[in-house]
């Protein structure tokens, strides 16, 4: 009898002790998760955190203080469009820097593409395709392997070196270097 109360008694042990352990693991893993998710939570919020953060940054730095009060209007900051020339076979490349007095921007074109330039409202226009009252002042297209300007309208000038002279519309050959000059905006050649 007495070897079956030690036998009963034994087994009440090994079951509490079994027990004790499955609780204890269970704690550990309830725990090993709770501070995961915890940690997740913090390391999401504090992306969060620092993208804000970047954003008003930027926010702060594109704002113009000589703006007029209520509007604003980013600083200058530099923006290249198109990395890779969009080519219709091998040859020369045309490189369009259009400075303006909010932005830097490069075009890298295929010498032989018709080109449209202008202004409307402070925006700068760089089409493909003529459209009538959008702006447009002044064309670039290639004549004879050689790339001309023409003007379209009134105020497109060509500066080459230190001379500046008015874009007619007869057009003229450009070079590496010249720039036209459009309201509120200019564009650097450079055949590459």
């Amino acid at each position: 009898m007495r070897s079956i109360a030690f036998c009963a008694s034994n087994n009440t042990v090994s079951f509490l002790l079994v027990g004790m352990v499955l609780l204890a693991l269970a704690c550990w893993i309830a725990l090993a998760v709770f501070l995961f998710q915890r940690r997740k939570r913090r390391k999401l919020l504090a992306d969060q955190l620092s993208c804000k953060l970047r954003e008003e940054a930027l926010d702060r730095a594109l704002v113009n203080p000589h703006a007029p009060a209520g509007r604003s209007i980013p600083d200058p900051v530099q923006v290249q469009y198109n990395s890779e020339a969009e080519r219709k076979g091998g040859g020369p490349l045309l490189r369009l820097t259009e400075h303006s007095s909010t932005a830097t921007r490069i075009y890298l074109l295929d010498f032989g593409q018709r080109l449209f330039l202008g202004t409307i409202d402070g925006q700068t226009i760089v089409r493909r395709d003529y459209v009538p009252k959008s702006g447009i002042l002044c064309e670039l297209y290639q004549s004879q392997h050689v790339l001309v300007a023409r003007g379209l309208a009134a105020g497109v000038r060509l500066q080459r070196g230190r001379t500046t002279s008015p874009l007619g519309h007869e057009g003229i050959a450009l070079r590496t270097g010249d720039e036209l000059l459009l309201p509120d905006t200019q564009f650097r050649v450079e055949l590459i």
